[in-house]
């Protein structure tokens, strides 16, 4: 039996398909390290996780910076630097995760774990209300 870390419920759902997507895949990502630890693949985990995250946080972040740049949002530069402080976290970790360092490890999946949380659930939810009312208007 497989259990997941964190399920994608529709209350982190922002109503923007290319997005949602683009964070149901970060939270399948999550949720394959989980359960490879759960596996008692440690070390398949790290590495899973230092080469897939990575990669894909950079290329999402990219993405959803376009998007509000794409529809004008007035708060984009704050949100970038939300971005690069994440970025720079997780890269600063990332030598460490590979040197198989199990706090540096735990301490990014929380990380990783919180965002989710934290900035998919309520700042991300920002620029899809902004996106969501200059479509009514």
């Amino acid at each position: 039996m497989t259990s997941k870390m964190f399920n994608f419920d529709d209350e982190f759902k922002l109503g923007i398909d290319s997005v949602d997507q683009e964070h149901q895949v970060l939270v399948d990502l999550l949720n394959q390290v989980y359960e490879l630890i759960g596996e008692g693949k440690r070390d398949e985990a790290r590495k899973y996780f230092n080469e897939t995250l990575s990669r894909y946080v950079h290329e999402h972040f990219s993405h959803e910076e376009a998007f509000m740049e794409q529809i004008g949002f007035p708060q984009i530069e704050e949100h970038r630097k939300i971005h690069e402080n994440f970025r720079n976290s997780f890269e600063a970790l990332r030598p460490s995760i590979e040197s198989a360092d199990d706090t540096a490890f735990r301490k990014a999946l929380n990380d990783a774990f919180t965002w989710i949380i934290t900035h998919i659930g309520k700042t991300d939810k920002r620029y899809a209300r902004f996106y969501h009312a200059s479509r009514l208007s």
